[in-house]
């Protein structure tokens, strides 16, 4: 989710305590600015490159330690600015379920984030979300929120998450169904679409190929679209790209990964290009990275590519 949709939903969560949501509320404000502070990892690219920011966003600033070092931070900072009848403990309160519900939101799309360990994801909604942002709003512009207002609300994000999880498990059968009828399969990926949150991305394993296409369950034919089918290289070069360093931090955030290698004549140098099958834009994969060995498989260089192939970001073994 976008900060501006975090902060909308921190705001909107203020009003299940009992207030009314305005901008001269401290538990409106502590759970908006709560709501919005994980994503404060981008300073990650001050210092660094995209390369780690991919690397480690959504992760440690998204665990329980941090979102409650981040609500104790930001109730400290409204606890002066002199709001009648301010309490710190509560505001605390507000302020973290604000912080906790943006690890929520950003659980249920398909980059996922870390809680506790290990990030996690549910492949349930996209990056802006219409319908998510249409609650808030009727929340955040009520006011004061009434006992059947909050609940109304509550059940139809939670009628709609049902029903997402439920078009997300269709469409994987449907998926299934085709490529198991042409293919031996080995792993389905079934991801929010990009840019129409009514449709399905999905990545497909098979001994032969590896798939990347889309499901369109409002569509009368036609339902599913193959946007590329690429051959599989031999297993030995998956293993070599993942035992290298490269392959370990690139895997990390990118888990559907597709490999193509080639020999360079002249040099006999091999180039082991990995691309993040996920996400697919302007005809174009976003992430990529490349491992170079000499014939002997002995490292020779490698690079992480975020975003764009033409910006290469080395990565020393």
């Amino acid at each position: 989710m976008d900060p501006l949709t975090h902060g909308l939903v921190g705001s909107a969560i203020s009003a299940f305590s009992g207030t009314a949501v305005a901008i001269d509320n401290p538990l409106t404000i502590g759970a908006m600015l709560g709501a919005m502070s994980p994503d404060l990892d981008f300073v990650i690219r001050l210092f660094k490159d995209d390369a780690a920011y991919l690397e480690h966003h959504r992760g440690i600033s998204h665990s329980i330690p941090f979102l409650i070092g981040f609500s104790v931070v930001i109730t400290l900072g409204l606890s002066f600015m002199g709001f009648e009848h301010f309490s710190f403990l509560q505001t605390l309160l507000w302020t973290f379920i604000g912080a906790l519900s943006h690890t929520g939101l950003d659980i249920l799309n398909s980059y996922g984030a870390r809680l506790f360990i290990k990030k996690r994801k549910a492949n349930l909604l996209t990056l802006y979300d219409p319908v998510i942002t249409l609650v808030g709003f009727w929340f955040v512009l009520n006011g004061k929120n009434t006992i059947y207002e909050l609940v109304s609300g509550t059940l139809i994000i939670s009628i709609y998450l049902l029903m997402r999880n439920n078009s997300k498990h269709n469409a994987g059968k449907r998926i299934n169904a085709y490529f198991s009828k042409l293919y031996q399969v080995s792993d389905i990926s079934v991801m929010p679409s990009l840019k129409a949150f009514y449709k399905w991305d999905f990545v497909v394993h098979t001994t032969e190929y590896d798939f990347v296409g889309q499901y369109s369950p409002l569509r009368l034919r036609n339902k599913l679209q193959i946007r590329h089918r690429m051959k599989m290289v031999d297993e030995s070069y998956y293993n070599l790209f993942r035992y290298a360093i490269v392959g370990e931090k690139f895997s990390e955030f990118s888990p559907n990964l597709h490999l193509e290698v080639t020999k360079d004549s002249e040099t006999h140098l091999i180039i082991i290009r990995a691309i993040d099958l996920r996400y697919f834009v302007k005809k174009n994969f976003m992430h990529h990275a490349t491992l170079i060995v000499d014939h002997d498989h002995k490292f020779v260089s490698s690079f992480i590519h975020p975003y764009n192939m033409n910006k290469a970001i080395p990565i020393y073994q």
